[in-house]
């Protein structure tokens, strides 16, 4: 029969490859969408720097899983690369691209907030403190880009409304 400890170290493996694979639905998503933001430089820009912090997630979830002898799962992963690419490319059909993109994104990192959270707490009951530093700096870097989507809602909104007034349906980008 598994201990606590074991069964706490059992879902955090667990939930590092869930979010491993997360990360790669992400990237896929927002590879695709910053092609088609010309129009908004600053979304842009914040993007472009967020792919580097799932970057960073993907290989601090990859430590993690190490210390408790696990590795991400590749089927987990390709299936959320795809469903990202998918995702993206649809989202790039719609008037409102940039609106519903800002928005998927801000629930994301919103998910992914609560995640590193639990992760944290499941991480000192699972006895492996080297993790939630690791946990910590993804949980700030996820904030970070939420309050920044957060902030910046309502101005892409209006710069959406000022582009589709003066260049109609091609201010989606």
């Amino acid at each position: 029969m598994a201990n606590f400890q074991d069964i706490s170290r059992e879902l955090l493996a667990n939930e590092a490859r869930n979010l491993h694979a997360i990360q790669k639905n992400a990237k896929a998503m927002m590879k695709r969408v910053i092609d088609r933001l010309d129009d908004y430089p600053e979304a842009k820009q914040r993007l472009i720097a967020h792919l580097s912090d799932k970057n960073n997630e993907m290989l601090r979830l990859e430590h993690i899983l190490a210390d408790l002898g696990q590795d991400a799962s590749s089927f987990k992963d390709s299936a959320m690369s795809m469903m990202g690419g998918m995702a993206g490319a649809i989202a790039g059909g719609l008037e409102d691209d940039i609106l519903k993109s800002s928005m998927v994104t801000y629930g994301l990192a919103s998910y992914e907030i609560c995640a590193y959270e639990g992760m944290i707490l499941l991480a000192g009951k699972a006895d492996q403190p080297t993790a939630i530093p690791l946990l910590k700096a993804c949980l700030s870097e996820e904030k970070a880009m939420a309050e920044w989507l957060h902030e910046h809602l309502a101005p892409t909104l209006e710069r959406y409304l000022k582009l589709r007034n003066e260049k109609g349906h091609e201010a989606a980008h």
